[in-house]
């Protein structure tokens, strides 16, 4: 026998408030750890010898905070600059610093669309991994207010409206490149992930690929590397349409 329609409104309602507690409780236990970085506090601007380092400088009404910190590429991991101190990374924990922080960026920034006052909690990192679990955290925030506001994630898309907004081609194309090759400025390319991380999905990818794939909501999936030549990478990966799909990449300057 069916559940009657009140009775259906009651379940998921309680689903509702059980995910809701379970969000919660998962930032509560990623506060307890992480104790010494403020993802509130800015960064010296990319293209500064100290770019990506925490400085004094403030100000309001710019971008959320939470940020990727500039790195030059090299063989087998890069180094990222962390509170003045720098720290060797793989590959992989080069790309899930900057998706976590595009991620955290593009929920906060949706939450202050609709509630301006709203801060996430700051919490404290003392390397990689710790500056990886505070963008998560700022995240997860992110996410439990937009419940509460009963908002969504701002996924945007198709994918081709994101690579090639009004029909042109994101990026310049660089060298000999093909055009379904670009290359973007660190900003530039910073606002991409910020576009495509809403709502992704972390999938498995093959063991021969130097990052991550993500599956957006349509189904469609991209994937972000670090590239031994031409720093981090996204890659289309599985999407059907005549320009933007399967081998479209877009590097970062």
């Amino acid at each position: 026998m069916g559940l009657s329609t009140s009775q259906e409104r009651e379940w998921r309602a309680v689903r509702k408030a059980l995910t809701l507690a379970q969000l919660e409780l998962r930032q509560l236990r990623l506060s307890l750890v992480l104790r010494r970085f403020n993802p509130s506090q800015p960064r010296v601007p990319a293209g500064n010898s100290d770019g990506g380092q925490w400085t004094d400088g403030g100000g309001g009404g710019e971008r959320p905070r939470a940020t990727f910190v500039s790195a030059r590429p090299r063989r087998g991991g890069g180094t990222r600059n962390i509170g003045g101190r720098d720290y060797a990374t793989t590959p992989a924990q080069e790309v899930r610093l900057d998706v976590s922080a595009a991620r955290a960026r593009a929920l906060t920034r949706e939450v202050q669309r609709h509630d301006p006052n709203w801060r996430p909690t700051p919490s404290m990192y003392g390397d990689v991994e710790g500056a990886i679990r505070a963008n998560e955290s700022q995240a997860l925030q992110a996410a439990v207010r937009l419940r509460e506001l009963q908002r969504q994630e701002p996924v945007r898309g198709p994918m081709e409206e994101i690579f090639q907004p009004n029909g042109q081609h994101v990026g310049i194309r660089h060298g000999r490149a093909s055009d379904r090759t670009r290359t973007m400025t660190s900003s530039e390319f910073g606002d991409l992930l910020e576009t495509l991380m809403p709502g992704a999905r972390a999938v498995p990818s093959p063991p021969g690929y130097r990052g991550l794939w993500y599956q957006r909501p349509d189904g469609s999936i991209f994937g972000v590397r670090r590239s031994e030549t031409h720093g981090i990478t996204v890659d289309v990966i599985q999407h059907n349409h005549p320009v933007v799909s399967n081998g479209y990449k877009v590097h970062q300057k």
